[in-house]
């Protein structure tokens, strides 16, 4: 399965993006979370983000555009926002917001590590002090790593795939990055059994979807979906089917409790 997603990672649009079809920006490497294997889409972002299409009218997948988000997590690509909705657990950073409009947040978040299986010392931010620790280049936890990790030398790579191939190997010595992302890998094969999520807190996030600003009305409009999706149970039903049916989490917690954005 693994190969079908890294595959998948250099074709950007899946379906066209003529009048009436609503844009995507989702992962496509973040088993749980949103992935791509072929032609078939999973993961919670996903789910949500058709789920938010629906109720803003855009109810087929012809009427969807899903577009590959790069791994460089800190900010989308240079200039406007390429997507109407970005549905790729970004925190609400400085510079997210001078490009979008953000509503949210619709996920929580925890950083945590990955090690090998059969590393059975307890694991923390300071015991790593002369190890390895493996981080995604660009993103939000790349950028304080070295300050979360103090006296560790810090191996950037370009996707998080990349990071948990080397832990693998040996050349790292831990990976850290999102929670359910790496439980969402550690779920997988070829990593299923070879490394485990050591369960350790080092930071926690809330996650937003960010609005294209193109459309002053799209804006209002997603909060409204969002807020309907929490109420109705549809933020549940996707978090069940996605994250706890397969495997990457225990239970469905509390859902957001206050929708933010737009006017307020």
């Amino acid at each position: 399965m693994l190969a079908a997603v890294l595959a998948g990672l250099s074709v950007g649009v899946v379906s066209g993006c003529g009048p009436g079809v609503l844009t995507l920006g989702v992962s496509y490497d973040r088993p749980g979370l949103a992935i791509r294997a072929g032609n078939d889409f999973s993961g919670f972002d996903t789910v949500l983000g058709r789920d938010l299409a629906r109720r803003l009218g855009h109810p087929g997948k012809k009427d969807v555009s899903l577009i590959n988000v790069p791994e460089r997590r800190t900010t989308p690509p240079t200039g406007e926002l390429p997507y109407d909705v970005l549905v790729a657990a970004y925190p609400a950073t400085d510079a997210l917001r001078a490009k979008a409009d953000l509503v949210g947040p619709y996920l929580s978040g925890v950083q945590d590590l990955a090690v090998r299986a059969d590393e059975r010392d307890a694991v923390s931010a300071t015991s790593l002090a002369g190890r390895r620790v493996c981080a995604v280049a660009g993103s939000e936890i790349g950028r304080t790593a070295p300050t979360a990790f103090p006296g560790a030398t810090i191996a950037y790579r370009s996707t998080l795939s990349t990071c948990l191939t080397e832990l693998r190997r040996g050349t790292v010595d831990a990976v850290t990055d999102e929670r359910l992302a790496l439980r969402g890998y550690a779920a997988e094969q070829p990593f299923r059994g070879t490394i485990r999520v050591a369960g350790v807190s080092i930071a926690t996030f809330d996650y937003y979807l960010a609005v294209r600003r193109k459309d002053p009305r799209l804006c209002g409009r997603v909060k409204d979906a969002l807020t309907a999706a929490v109420a109705d149970g549809g933020w549940a039903r996707a978090y069940e089917e996605q994250l706890v049916r397969t495997g990457v989490t225990e239970r469905v917690p509390a859902p957001p409790r206050a929708i933010t954005g737009c006017t307020g």
